[in-house]
Order: structure tokens, then C-alpha cells, then sequence
């Protein structure tokens, strides 16, 4: 397969995995954000509900409490209670001796609604007498002043007391002592209640939110992954049957392409292996010159190896008055073989504009062309000199000498192996590239090996091997 499809699928295994992250992240993000919602909602509405409850359950406690103190007292006939009186001692201690949850306390008040007993009372003897009267009870949606309330009915409502925040207070009035006795909850002391009631349930629900995270989440992982296996599969499935497409179409195209090259090589003298030769001997000064030239990979000696079967496909456009005379071509007859460059390369052009830009027609462009261009200015069609001719072109150049040096024809018996290396070398500088004909030389037992190999022998070339 081409370097840039494996290239492409490796991108394409890297995005998946970059996606298959992201949408585990945005799905573990999405249910956290949906649980966290969730848990808000009921939980909000549990605290609303739980303090609406508990304050109807304190205020009730608290009329509960203020009837049954009220009760005892009144039972005991103790007469009218003022600060410092007997029934205001007594009075005095029972509420001392009163536990009452979440910090609830209980107050007694005089006929003027003033402090005459309290929990602290011994501890801050500045709260007796304090006036009581003008505070305000929020209870059934109305607010009423303590001094300004019926007394013969139970108060029950929100106050602000002393400074001291809110309460929920219970008023009981009790006519033997002539005294209100104050049941008071402080909202901070339900505020506690609340907190300890619903903490441990917040705890309890956050933890089987997070374990419902983690097996969601789990499963949406295993899930997704599932998916992508799927995906994999099925994409394995597509990846080779395109490979094997593509491979298919590239296989078709190239021996068309080779095919078409061997039909203008049947016209020429030699109905050999000149084609496979010209293409064995080009891969093999392509590979000594990859160390030396980074453009050269595996992809562009594949592209090479048939292009440079394409060299002297501009034939099919010479007379075989002039390709197959014998002996030494006139001046005229010269110049109509020197056109097969320019044929070969407008033949290669008409292509490329039919199937779109490809680098194997492009370099059988170039090797059409230039592989009769010399290194020192003095080739064909164009007198291209140096780097200007391009790099392909100089190898199949060479390649393509040391075979027609090496073959018999009907005109000249071959040379030798050694003789053609002889040749080549003293080319070097003027007809070839130097660097090419130096890799030449590193392979050039392996040449002779093809050579041998893939040749035809006939009784001449017997005497030249």
C-alpha cells in the first residue's frame, strides 16, 4: 500500500482514539452535571420541606410544652408571680430544670410582659424586667405585638428576640399567676436540627450518585468501546478491501502502462528483455543513491522502475524507414529520431490531462523527455545541462547505454561487461551524471549479474560475455 493511505489510516486510528476519549469525558461529564442537577433539586426541596415540617413540629412542641408547664404551675396555686416572689423562685427553678431540644428555652413574663424569669436569669440578672411588650409575632400571616395579643388564646409564630435572631416562639397566658408564660425555639437551634438531619443523607446520596457515576460510566465505556470494536472491524473490513482495490487498480494501470511501453519496443531492433533490464538496472543505481539523495524513497523507485519503461515510448511516432535502418542514419534521418523524446513526453502529456496530476506520469514525463540530455549540455532534445535535467532521467540515461552498449544488435555486436563499464566511466562528467556513474560502479558486478541473467545470448554475445 502507498506510504500516504498508511500514513492516512494511521491518522484516521489516532482520531478515533482522540474521539473515543472525548466522548467518554463529555458522557462521564454530561451524567455527573445531570446527577449534580438532579441531586440539587431534591435535595433543596427536601431541606424546604424538612424545614417547613420541623418548624410546624417545633411550633407544636413549643405549644405542647407552654400547655403542660402552664399546667403544672397553675396546679400549684403559687398566686401572682412578680421578680423575686415565691412563685417567681419557684417558677424560677423548674425552668432551670427544663431540657427542651435544639436549644429551646422557656421564659416567664410578667402582667406587663416584662422578663421576671429565665434560664440565664442567675447568671445575667440584667434580663429581669426586660420589656417584652412591644415585640412582634408573625403567626398566620399576620403580625400582632406581644403586649397588644389576646391572652386568653395561645400565641404560636416567628419573633425576633433580643437581638438574638429569630425564634419560634409559644405564648400561654396563665391567669392564677397573673404571668405569659414563653416557650422560645431559636431558628438557628432548627437550622442545626435541619443540618443534622439531612447531612447524613446528602452523604449517603452522594455516594450512590458517585457509585451510579462510576457503573454509568463503566458501562458507557464498555459500551463505547464495544461500538468502536465494532467500527474497527467493519473499517479493517473496508481498509482491505480498498488496499486490495487499490492495489487491484495500481497493478492494472501499471501493466497497461508497461504494456504500452512493450508495444513501442516491439518496433525497435531488440524484442528482448530491453524493458525489464532498463527498469532492473534503474532501481539498482536508485537504491545506491538513496543515502545520497532524500528524495529518493521506496515510492519514488517504484514510480522510477516504470518510468523509466516509458523512455522510448515517443518511438511509435518514428518512420521504421528511419528506427529499423541498419546502417548510419543522414543529418535529416538524425533529426526525425530525435523527435521521439518530445513524442514520448506530449503522448505522457495528453494522459496526465485525462486522468489528473500523478507522480509516475509526471517522472515518465521526465525520463521521456531528458534520458538523452547529457550531463555537459550536449544532448537532446534540449540541450538541458547538469541539475537541470532531472535526477530520474540521468539514471535511466546511464541504465539505458550500458544496456544498448551490452546488446547485440543487427548493426554491432555487444560489449562486454567490463568494456561497457570502460565506456561509462570515461563518460562521466560529459555524458553522465558523476554521482550516477559512481554508483554505477559500487554496483556494478550487480549489473553484470542482471546482465547475464536476463539477456539473451546469441553468438555474438556469447564472444562479447
Amino acid at each position: 500500500m502507498p506510504t500516504f493511505l498508511k500514513l492516512l489510516q494511521g491518522l484516521l486510528r489516532l482520531t478515533r482514539v482522540r474521539r473515543r476519549g472525548a466522548l467518554i469525558a463529555w458522557t462521564l461529564t454530561l451524567q455527573a452535571v445531570v446527577l449534580g442537577l438532579g441531586l440539587f433539586v431534591v435535595f433543596s426541596d427536601l431541606r424546604h420541606r424538612l424545614a417547613m415540617s420541623m418548624s410546624d413540629k417545633i411550633l407544636a412542641h413549643n405549644v405542647e410544652t407552654a400547655e403542660g408547664l402552664a399546667e403544672t404551675l397553675e396546679a400549684l396555686d403559687l398566686g401572682p408571680a412578680t421578680c423575686g416572689s415565691v412563685a417567681c423562685e419557684r417558677a424560677q427553678t423548674m425552668i432551670e430544670h427544663l431540657s427542651l431540644p435544639a436549644g429551646a428555652f422557656v421564659c416567664l413574663l410578667d402582667e406587663a410582659d416584662r422578663i421576671i424569669c429565665h434560664p440565664d436569669l442567675r447568671e445575667r440578672p440584667t434580663l429581669c424586667g426586660t420589656d417584652l411588650h412591644g415585640m412582634e409575632v408573625a403567626s398566620g400571616g399576620k403580625v400582632v405585638r406581644l403586649g397588644e395579643s389576646d391572652r386568653k388564646e395561645v400565641i404560636a409564630g416567628r419573633a425576633s428576640f433580643l437581638r438574638n435572631g429569630t425564634h419560634y416562639i409559644a405564648a400561654r397566658y396563665l391567669p392564677g399567676m397573673k404571668a405569659r408564660l414563653l416557650v422560645q425555639q431559636p431558628e438557628s437551634g432548627l437550622l442545626a436540627l435541619r443540618e443534622a438531619a439531612t447531612s447524613g443523607a446528602m452523604v449517603r446520596a452522594g455516594g450512590l450518585a458517585l457509585a451510579l457515576l462510576s457503573l454509568t460510566g463503566g458501562i458507557s465505556v464498555v459500551l463505547i468501546r464495544k461500538h468502536d470494536g465494532t467500527l474497527e472491524s467493519i473499517n479493517r473490513g473496508l481498509e482491505a478491501e480498498v488496499e486490495r482495490r487499490v492495489g487491484e487498480n495500481l497493478t492494472a494501470r501499471h501493466a497497461l502502462i508497461f504494456g504500452l511501453a512493450k508495444l513501442a519496443d516491439y518496433r525497435d531492433t531488440d524484442t528482448g528483455q530491453h524493458l525489464e533490464r532498463i527498469c532492473t538496472y534503474s532501481e539498482l543505481l536508485a537504491r545506491e543513491l538513496m543515502l545520497e539523495r532524500p528524495e529518493i524513497d521506496e515510492a519514488w523507485i517504484a514510480n522510477l522502475k516504470l518510468a523509466a519503461s516509458l523512455h522510448d515510448i515517443g518511438k511509435v511516432g518514428v518512420p521504421d524507414t528511419v528506427l529499423l535502418k541498419p546502417g548510419k542514419l543522414n543529418a535529416a534521418e538524425r533529426e526525425i529520431i530525435e523527435r521521439h523524446p518530445i513524442i514520448g513526453a506530449d503522448t505522457l502529456l495528453a494522459i496526465r490531462q485525462r486522468l489528473g496530476d500523478s507522480e509516475l506520469v509526471n517522472m515518465g514525463i521526465q525520463v521521456a523527455l531528458s534520458h538523452h540530455e547529457r550531463w555537459d549540455g550536449t544532448g537532446y532534445p534540449y540541450g538541458f545541462k547538469g541539475e537541470h535535467i532531472p535526477l530520474a532521467a540521468r539514471i535511466v540515461s546511464l541504465a539505458d547505454v550500458y544496456d544498448a552498449l551490452t546488446s547485440e544488435r543487427v548493426y554491432k555486436a555487444a560489449m562486454s561487461h567490463r568494456e561497457a563499464v570502460t565506456t561509462i566511466l570515461k563518460g562521466s562528467g560529459d555524458q553522465f551524471d558523476p554521482t550516477v556513474v559512481a554508483s554505477f560502479l559500487r554496483t556494478a558486478e550487480q549489473f553484470d549479474e542482471h546482465r547475464r541473467r536476463m539477456q539473451p545470448v546469441g553468438e555474438e554475445a556469447r564472444k562479447a560475455a
